[in-house]
């Protein structure tokens, strides 16, 4: 699939010396991976658009190869994949599976909205609340993620310390999910001041479920609401959504830089 730690050799030399360097300390240029999920695709098809014509599964395509090409105009050194390149049919588990195995720095997962009354409106990002998960759901998912850790009578040197650590590096991606979000909502705001922020929200979706780097769910508007959904299919809405998400993107990735 994609052989990312092959991808950058080394980091990059840094040629300006430290007192002539006037501005900001330059970024060092690292390896990163930003994976990016269509949402639907196949057979389904998600919402539609107030009179039938668009479906979320095309419009969210669309956004996805969109933030590829613009974040790597503003990154050009980094990789950025997608869970799905045409109309094909994926599950949720494989979604979070093909991000996990790239061994991503960032998982989006782009969506549009709907509503019963067809007159909700606004962006929100969503990151994944394990609290607010079902018993089972809670079970299964740690069942999943770290079944070879939670072994009956495993010893504290053993799967139980690497139990712990699992569960610290988890708590870590969700702080920096929470701070992604953030980020994005924004970068929204600051591109569609007149549009309702609706903020950062949690809760336990299956797509974000397993996912071992900062993840989120990202809906960029409600795609039956008439006025809404013609900015979401419109070239102009495109590159303003387009370019807040990248914008964030950036934000995630010097961030990423800082902490290595």
């Amino acid at each position: 699939m994609w052989n990312r730690r092959g991808f950058l050799s080394g980091l990059a030399a840094a040629t300006v010396s430290t007192r002539a360097w006037a501005g900001p300390r330059p970024i060092v240029r690292r390896d990163f991976l930003v994976c990016l999920d269509p949402g639907h695709g196949g057979d389904n098809d998600g919402c539609r658009s107030a009179d039938g014509s668009v479906v979320e599964k095309d419009l969210t395509l669309r956004t996805a190869l969109a933030l590829q090409a613009a974040v790597l105009a503003k990154l050009p050194h980094v990789q950025v994949v997608l869970t799905r390149e045409d109309d094909q049919s994926c599950t949720l588990a494989e979604r979070v599976a093909f991000a996990n195995a790239a061994e991503a720095d960032a998982f989006i997962s782009l969506h549009t909205n709907a509503s019963q009354s067809k007159t909700q409106h606004g962006f929100e990002t969503y990151v994944l609340d394990a609290r607010a998960s079902s018993l089972e759901a809670a079970r299964t998912a740690r069942r999943e993620n770290d079944a070879e850790l939670c072994e009956p009578g495993s010893t504290r040197d053993g799967a139980e310390v690497a139990t712990m650590l699992r569960q610290l590096e988890m708590t870590q991606q969700r702080l920096a999910a929470g701070r992604f979000a953030q980020s994005i909502q924004a970068h929204q705001r600051k591109r569609f001041p007149k549009r309702v922020d609706r903020g950062v929200r949690q809760a336990p979706f299956d797509v974000l479920m397993g996912a071992r780097m900062p993840a989120v769910l990202f809906e960029s508007g409600f795609l039956d609401h008439e006025e809404e959904g013609s900015l979401l299919t419109s070239d102009t809405g495109m590159d303003s959504i387009v370019g807040g998400l990248a914008d964030a993107v950036v934000d995630l990735y010097r961030a990423h830089v800082q902490t290595r």
